[in-house]
């Protein structure tokens, strides 16, 4: 299967949810209907009409509906290769009655359906390439076909040839409900859009919208619009930031604390010291006191420092 199925690759990307909203707009244009029909063309080749065909038929597929997307673009199939099946037998085979050796063959529609990775997805390939599809779709076959894929799945996409350049697409537009052009920025001119607009409404086709490919939008932009895309779940990315801030900003408040602390005990190490200090030095006072009176009662010293000079004055002057 190729990157390109965006839909069902990164079904939470904000290009999947393009294709959703595309998906419910056309929901909504057949509400009443038992199967729906659609069908994707464009004005010209390398519009992006079959990459469109591909991710909205996994939309589709994506609500539980039975979909299949029929590759009904005979001279340069793509959807194949999207699904990484096998090109024949196909559309052509069981138009024609071919098959891939030139033999004639009667198929029934269910010897060319595949089914892909996709739950609730299969696809009808483009078969061999034939020398004559737009003769092939004139024939009763493609209605035959129609009636089938219409009574089997609750919706069926095409993906027709491009519309100005043959008229294969023109005549699928008569027989489905809706037909969808894709065109591409800063590549499809106004006049063949219009002009294919023309072709498709000349016959009956009805034209309910277009899709507009390759816009040049920002990643600010896909956030902004498409934020609730990815909202069910935040990210690994923003606990992370948000530990990280929520962190930093708890150290900065213990760091003056801390500040005070080592301060605190440094004064009180010196205070120690000096306590110490004074306390060696009485007890030495004491000591040549005692060594100088031969045990004779003495007056208390007067310099005490400390609690604990105080216990050894009290004790050395009970004693006797």
């Amino acid at each position: 299967m190729k990157k390109e199925l965006i839909t069902h690759l990164d079904p939470k990307s904000p290009v999947a949810e393009v294709f959703r909203a595309l998906r419910t707009n056309l929901q909504f244009m057949n509400r009443f209907g038992k199967t729906q029909t659609i069908l994707l063309t464009s004005t010209v080749q390398a519009e992006g009409k079959s990459w469109v065909s591909a991710n909205l038929a996994t939309a589709f597929a994506q609500t539980g509906r039975k979909v299949v997307i029929v590759d009904a673009d005979m001279r340069k199939p793509r959807q194949h290769k999207i699904f990484s099946v096998k090109m024949c037998p196909g559309l052509s085979n069981y138009l024609s009655e071919i098959n891939e050796l030139g033999r004639r063959e009667k198929f029934e529609y269910t010897d060319c359906i595949q089914k892909t990775e996709v739950e609730n997805l299969y696809l009808l390939p483009s078969g061999n390439i034939p020398p004559n599809p737009s003769e092939l779709l004139l024939t009763e076959k493609i209605e035959e076909l129609m009636k089938e894929l219409s009574n089997d799945f609750e919706v069926v996409i095409f993906d027709g040839a491009p519309c100005l350049l043959v008229t294969d697409s023109t005549i699928i537009s008569r027989l489905v409900d809706s037909t969808v052009l894709v065109v591409s920025q800063k590549y499809t001119k106004t006049d063949d859009l219009k002009e294919a607009k023309k072709r498709i409404k000349s016959v009956g086709g009805k034209l309910v919208g277009v899709v507009l490919n390759r816009v040049e939008v920002s990643n600010k932009k896909y956030a902004d619009k498409y934020y609730y895309a990815n909202t069910s779940m935040p990210s690994v990315e923003v606990k992370k930031t948000r530990q990280t801030r929520e962190r930093h900003e708890e150290i900065e408040a213990i760091r003056p604390r801390r500040e005070v602390q080592k301060e605190t005990k440094k004064e009180e190490k010196i205070i120690q010291d000096y306590i110490n200090d004074k306390v060696e030095d009485t007890e030495r006072k004491i000591i040549e006191e005692i060594e100088r009176e031969k045990g004779k009662r003495f007056a208390t010293v007067k310099e005490v420092p400390s609690d604990k000079a105080k216990e050894i004055l009290e004790s050395i002057n009970n004693y006797k």
